[in-house]
C-alpha cells in the first residue's frame, strides 16, 4: 500500500513542479528558482522515461520555434562583436536559455486537460500579492517598491513592466471567463470574474509609480476582439459601439494617456522626441535605420547596443531625456538583430502555433488573445528579451500544446469507449 502512495506522489510530482514554477514567476527575488524547477521537472521526467521525443520531434509549432532560436544563436557568426564576454550576447543567449529544458518538459508531462486548464487560472492568480502591494501603497497604507529598480525596500518586486505584464495576463484570463459565462448565463460566475477584471485592470495604475499606458492601451484593444468569439454578427455592432464608448470615456479622462497622445504628436509635427510615447517613436526610427543596414540576416545579437549608441551620437535628438540606448520595440529589435530572416521564422511559428486546432472554446479565445496581447506589447517594450516576461511566453506556449494533444488523446479515447459499447 505505501508503494502505491509514493507512485501517486510522483505521478503528480510534475503537476505540482509546474504550479511552483507558475507562482514563482512574477517576482524577481525567487525569479531563479523557476530555473532550477525547470531543470528538477525535466530530469525528473527524463528519469521516469517520459520525454515525448518521437512526438515533440512531429511538432511542426515547436521546431518552428526552436529554429528561429536557433537562427537567433547562429547570428553571433556575422556579429561584428565578439560573444566573449560580451553582456549583450549574455542578455540575449539567456532569454531563450531555458526554452528547451521547459517547452519539452512541460510537452512531455502526463497532465489532464482539467489539470491543464487549472494552471491556466493559476497563472491569472499568480500577480496576486503585487496587485495587493499596489492597491496598500495607493492608500499610503505601505510604500513597498523594488529594491532592484527603484531603490525601494522590496526584494521580491520586479519592474512596474514585468509586473504590469503578469496583471494584464490575469485581467485578460478574468476578462474572458467573464464573457465566456456571461453567454452561458452563468451570471454569479460571469460578475466574479467582472470583479475581479475591475480590480486586476485598476490595479495597474493605481499606483502612480507604476505607469501602464500601453497595458491599459493594449487591453482596450482586446476588449474589442474577445466579443467576435461569442456573439451574433448582429450584436457585434453594439457591443463594439458599448466599448469604443468605454474607451473614449477612459482615455479621455487619463491625463497619463492624454500626455503620452500629446508627446507622440509633438514628435511628428515639431520632430521633438520627448516624453514616453515621443521618444519610443524616436527609437523606432533608429531602429528602422540600422535595420537597414543590414536587412536580410540582421547584425546579429551582440553589437546592436553598441550601434545604437553611435547612431546616437550622430543623431542626439532622437534620445532626448532618456540614457536607454535600445527601441523599446521587440518586433524592431528582432529585424536589427535577426533580419527578414530570422523575424520570418518567428513569424511562421506564431502562424503555426495559432493554427493548431484546440477544441476548448475558452482555451481557444484565451490563446488568440494572449498571442495578440503579446505582440502588441512587443511594440512598446522588448518582453521577449526579458528573462521573467519571455519564460511566461514560453510556459504558454508549451501548456498550449500539451492541452492540444492531450485534448486529441482524451477524445480518442472517448471514441473508442463509445465504440466498445
Amino acid at each position: 500500500m505505501p508503494v502505491l502512495n509514493i507512485k501517486s506522489y510522483l505521478d503528480s510530482l510534475p503537476y505540482v513542479l509546474i504550479i511552483a514554477i507558475i507562482l514563482v514567476f512574477p517576482y524577481w527575488g525567487i525569479f531563479n528558482a523557476v530555473k532550477a524547477l525547470t531543470i528538477i521537472l525535466f530530469l525528473f521526467l527524463l528519469f521516469k522515461g517520459q520525454i515525448d521525443l518521437k512526438n515533440f520531434l512531429k511538432n511542426k509549432v515547436i521546431i518552428a520555434l526552436f529554429l528561429f532560436i536557433g537562427f537567433t544563436y547562429l547570428s553571433t557568426l556575422w556579429s561584428s562583436a565578439s560573444p566573449v564576454l560580451n553582456a549583450e550576447f549574455s542578455l540575449n543567449f539567456a532569454r531563450f536559455k531555458y526554452y528547451f529544458l521547459l517547452i519539452i518538459a512541460i510537452y512531455s508531462a502526463s497532465l489532464t486537460t482539467k489539470q491543464i486548464k487549472n494552471l491556466f487560472f493559476i497563472m491569472a492568480l499568480a500577480p496576486l500579492y503585487t496587485i495587493v502591494v499596489y492597491y496598500l501603497n495607493a492608500m499610503g497604507i505601505t510604500h513597498l517598491y523594488s529594491a532592484l529598480f527603484f531603490h525601494g525596500e522590496s526584494k521580491l518586486l520586479t519592474h512596474y513592466l514585468m509586473n504590469n505584464f503578469f496583471i494584464l495576463y490575469g485581467t485578460l484570463y478574468f476578462y474572458i471567463v467573464f464573457f465566456d459565462n456571461l453567454i452561458k448565463k452563468d451570471y454569479k460566475v460571469s460578475s466574479l470574474a467582472a470583479l475581479l477584471t475591475i480590480i486586476y485592470f485598476v490595479s495597474m495604475f493605481i499606483d502612480k509609480p507604476s505607469t501602464a499606458r500601453l497595458m491599459i492601451l493594449v487591453f482596450f484593444m482586446i476588449m474589442f476582439m474577445v466579443p467576435f468569439f461569442y456573439v451574433k454578427k448582429k450584436y457585434i455592432v453594439l457591443i463594439l459601439l458599448v466599448v469604443l464608448g468605454i474607451s473614449v470615456v477612459f482615455i479621455k479622462n487619463s491625463q497619463g494617456i492624454q500626455q503620452g497622445i500629446k508627446t507622440f504628436s509633438t514628435a511628428i509635427t515639431e520632430d521633438k522626441y520627448v516624453g514616453s510615447w515621443g521618444h519610443r517613436l524616436g527609437f523606432a526610427i533608429v531602429g528602422l535605420e540600422i535595420y537597414k543596414e543590414h536587412p536580410l540576416i540582421g547584425r546579429g545579437i551582440c553589437d546592436v547596443r553598441e550601434r545604437t549608441i553611435a547612431f546616437a551620437k550622430e543623431n542626439p535628438k532622437y534620445f532626448v531625456g532618456d540614457p536607454a540606448r535600445h527601441f523599446h520595440n521587440g518586433h524592431i529589435n528582432l529585424l536589427v538583430q535577426v533580419g527578414a530572416v530570422g523575424y520570418s521564422l518567428f513569424l511562421v511559428f506564431i502562424f503555426l502555433f495559432l493554427r493548431a486546432p484546440l477544441y476548448n472554446r475558452f482555451n481557444y479565445i484565451l490563446r488568440s488573445s494572449f498571442v495578440v496581447t503579446f505582440l502588441l506589447l512587443m511594440f512598446g517594450e522588448h518582453y521577449l528579451s526579458i528573462e521573467q516576461t519571455s519564460y511566461f511566453f514560453a510556459l504558454f506556449i508549451a501548456l498550449m500544446l500539451l492541452y492540444h494533444k492531450q485534448e486529441l488523446l482524451e477524445r480518442e479515447k472517448n471514441r473508442e469507449t463509445l465504440q466498445t459499447h
